[in-house]
């Protein structure tokens, strides 16, 4: 009788060692996916950070191009608007008329026709002022908008390597579970090899809820 319990408890503990061996492997793979998946990750966000700074930097020096072009476009303008405003006041009519209709660009001149249009106790000092409906600085413009460009690549760098260090981090803790299944299915004390196994599930559990929060930044799918 005590022969019979002896071999069913033998018997037993096999079933349980292959059990164990066997979800062991399935965590260690597991495990390996989740591991293959957080280096594609860091890698890939690695390249975005690359890309986005380099593209920032582009950007920033089209823009500061584009400012000095705007700087040399509005001290043009208003060199012009001055000898513009010493003809008339000489009554020099030929030379302003030259002025205004050649040297002028037409987004100026439209400036200057607005100024003149308004009467003398409101007009504005200049053309050069934000109520000037027809007063714009295309290329200042220009600048702005390249400039935010500009700054919304280096704030997507700043993004992709916040979320890269994140990957770093896990792909760490999933090689921590890695190592604690590897040792576990090595281990022929039962009681450790549990022991090893739970710890390493309990972390690959973390990493699993921790991947899928990170989600897919890369846009692998």
């Amino acid at each position: 009788m005590s022969d019979i319990s002896t071999a069913d408890q033998s018997e037993s503990n096999s079933v349980f060692k292959d059990r164990l061996e066997q979800l062991i492997a399935i965590m260690l793979a597991l495990a390996a996916v989740i591991t293959a998946w957080t280096a594609y990750q860091g890698n890939e966000l690695g390249d975005s950070v690359q890309k986005s700074y380099s593209q920032g930097i582009r950007l920033f020096d089209n823009s500061s191009q584009e400012f000095n072009r705007a700087i040399a476009i509005e001290n043009q303008d208003e060199m012009l608007f001055v000898e513009y405003t010493k003809s008339m006041t000489s009554h020099d009519d030929a030379t302003a008329k030259y002025i205004h209709e050649t040297l002028m660009s037409p987004e100026l001149a439209k400036a200057v026709d607005w100024w003149l249009a308004q009467p003398e106790e409101s007009a504005p000092a200049s053309p050069f002022v934000d109520e000037n409906p027809e007063w714009t600085d295309e290329a200042l413009v220009s600048a702005k908008a390249i400039d935010a460009q500009a700054q919304q690549s280096f704030a997507d760098a700043e993004k992709s390597d916040g979320n890269g260090d994140k990957f770093s981090l896990l792909e760490v803790i999933v090689t921590l579970s890695l190592f604690l299944f590897g040792v576990a299915s090595l281990v022929r004390q039962q009681r450790i090899q549990v022991a090893l196994a739970g710890i390493g599930a309990v972390i690959l559990i973390y990493s699993i809820v921790m991947a899928i929060s990170l989600g897919d930044p890369a846009g692998l799918f």
